[in-house]
């Protein structure tokens, strides 16, 4: 991250924000001209500033998010996981309507354990398909699995970069403090802008 930082000071590393803008806005460009083709986009942030910010901004809208777990293959392995939330969409269905009763007491105890499980790694993707085109990560370093995984099948990403990150795999790096609430919300509202 070297190139992205302007000075030291007390231990702190200060970000070159003239660069920060200049990726964001490359990156910007980028989503701009996937959106217009059609793509797919994934965002992902498990760390609670991340989290809060998909909550807040990516939820409600047509976006597919992973805000709690990264669930290992999803990107590598989708077919396979696929079934998985296929399971359990079936769960939910299940359970809002009412058709888990036909189960005892025990079982639908165990299914429900089950769902909420499913729930942390699924729910932001549960609409999802195909596998996404692009993904967008909100801390490069916490969710380094999602990234390998998306350079294994070959995506494209887009990923807020710490001074503690590795911008090697990464398309579209926005060197940026992934720690800060309002930071990451800024960046995710930006990001959205330019989908828009």
């Amino acid at each position: 991250m070297k190139p992205f930082i302007h000075d030291k000071r007390n231990g702190a590393h200060i970000f070159d924000l003239d660069k920060t803008a200049e990726c964001l806005d490359t990156a910007q460009k980028f989503l701009a001209e996937t959106k217009k083709q059609g793509k797919q986009v994934l965002f992902v942030g498990t760390k609670p500033q991340a989290s809060l910010a998909l909550k807040e901004l990516v939820a409600d809208t047509k976006y597919f998010y992973v805000d709690e777990k990264w669930a290992p293959g999803l990107l590598t392995n989708f077919k396979e996981l696929r079934k998985r939330i296929d399971h359990y969409l079936n769960l939910k269905s299940q359970f809002e309507t009412g058709e888990i009763k036909k189960y005892t007491k025990k079982e639908v105890a165990k299914f429900k354990k089950d769902l909420e499980k499913l729930d942390k790694a699924y729910h932001g993707v549960a609409e999802m398909r195909k596998k996404p085109d692009v993904l967008i990560v909100l801390d490069a370093v916490g969710d380094i699995q999602s990234i390998r995984e998306a350079n294994v099948s070959k995506l494209a990403v887009v990923a807020i970069t710490d001074t503690n990150a590795d911008p090697d795999n990464i398309d579209f790096p926005i060197p940026a403090n992934d720690d800060s609430v309002k930071s990451v919300r800024f960046l995710v509202q930006c990001l959205l802008d330019s989908l828009a």
